[in-house]
């Protein structure tokens, strides 16, 4: 037989372990992921396929040239590979798979389409749906995976040049969901997986706060896992807005040291044109009007390094407020994305408690129906005694030759139903 360790999602560190016997693979494999998904039957393993609904949102970080534009395909590896190209479906559309099983790969292929047509692959990604059920709660939803080089993994597997140190697909699937939020320079793509079913009202993978509850508790893993990569990116973003920002206001503060040294310069410069007009206008007194031209000659020189000297004092007034706005504009959007941070965290704080009161309910709950299961039972020995009761005295009386009206209480005992 095969073992199958379970582990219970409503208390992590209650662990069995249930053999399995008698059971075709099927029914074991059902089994299986009946048992690590806490139940829910994502992809309907009675019948070992299902029909899935794929869209790639966004691409980012990838090299395309001038003119073209980007398309996305889908295909499942465990399929035959087809002489045929494969389907290339725009961005935001709707992809359906047939018959997704267990051990399925979907595998997410970037294309860079020209404008005659002529598309070249530029970037894909690997889905393996096994671990996408029993790590992920089944489905992605607006999840940002890492983009690697087309047919890389096909390549090494073929001709056995790489060891990947033991990391299987669903490791790599886990390695790019964490990495791709913060690599923001890297090749990426936001993808959503599930079924037709989880497909919201307008037929889309856009889920609404007006969700029944059981649909949005089991919702409520994959879009965490959205929001918190989200948070993720935001937050590297801000990082490297600080950043840019940082050296931004070093430049300007260099700039400003550069212009008040020109500006000191100057003055000095002025200062020593002044002290020779002076001496000259001592030394040469009333010479004569060839000395007095080029006596105002030196006069206008004097006034145009004068208002070139006030025109960098207003440039350097202008830096230095541009430098403040700058400083006011960070901080105003830091206090921004504090606030959000907070009531995120507050946010995800009331989630848990909700989770702990439903798991508390439920226990209760199950206790009550024990315990209304072993009264049930009581009653049914108790009405079994009577019964036999009725049957031994209504014997005596015949025996003793007395009349009693026993079939009216045998058929009121029999009558007699539990709730």
């Amino acid at each position: 037989g095969i073992t199958v360790v379970c582990i219970c999602r409503a208390w992590p560190s209650v662990v069995s372990r249930q053999p399995c016997r008698d059971l075709s693979l099927a029914a074991q494999m059902a089994e299986l992921v009946n048992l690590c998904t806490g139940g829910r039957q994502w992809l309907g393993f009675q019948s070992l396929k299902v029909d899935a609904v794929v869209v790639c949102h966004e691409v980012r970080s990838l090299e395309v040239g001038p003119g073209e534009k980007v398309r996305v395909s889908f295909k499942m590896a465990d399929r035959p590979l087809r002489e045929e190209p494969p389907r290339l479906v725009e961005i935001g559309e709707l992809y359906h798979l047939k018959g997704v099983q267990l051990d399925s790969i979907v595998t997410v292929g970037v294309w860079a389409m020209a404008n005659d047509g002529h598309s070249r692959p530029c970037a894909e990604l690997r889905i393996p749906m096994r671990h996408l059920i029993t790590k992920c709660d089944g489905l992605l939803y607006h999840t940002w995976l890492m983009l690697e080089s087309p047919g890389l993994d096909d390549s090494v597997a073929s001709i056995g040049l790489m060891d990947t140190g033991g990391m299987s697909a669903g490791d790599a699937l886990t390695q790019s969901l964490v990495n791709a939020p913060r690599q923001l320079y890297q090749p990426k793509a936001c993808v959503s997986l599930c079924k037709a079913e989880d497909l919201g009202p307008s037929g889309l993978p856009l889920w609404v706060a007006e969700a029944p509850r059981p649909q949005r508790v089991a919702h409520w893993g994959p879009l965490l896992r959205s929001q918190q990569q989200h948070a993720v990116m935001c937050a590297a973003q801000h990082l490297q807005s600080s950043q840019a920002q940082r050296d931004q206001r070093a430049h300007s503060k260099q700039q400003l040291t550069s212009m008040e040294e020109t500006a000191a310069a100057q003055d000095r410069e002025l200062q020593s044109l002044r002290e020779q007009l002076r001496h000259q206008q001592q030394s040469m007194g009333e010479e004569g009007h060839g000395q007095r031209a080029r006596l105002d000659e030196t006069s206008r020189a004097a006034e145009e390094q004068q208002a070139l000297s006030e025109k960098l004092s207003q440039e350097l007034a202008e830096v230095q407020g541009e430098l403040e706005n700058i400083g006011e504009e960070a901080n105003t959007k830091i206090e921004t994305a504090n606030c959000k941070i907070r009531t995120l965290r507050a946010e995800r704080d009331d989630a848990v408690r909700d989770v702990e009161k439903q798991s508390v309910e439920a226990k209760r709950l199950s206790d009550e129906r024990d315990s209304l299961a072993d009264e049930k039972a009581k009653l049914a020995e108790q009405k079994q005694a009577l019964m036999k009761i009725v049957e031994d005295l209504h014997q005596t009386c015949v025996s003793a030759g007395l009349q009693m009206s026993a079939r009216s209480a045998r058929k009121s005992i029999d009558s007699f139903k539990f709730p």
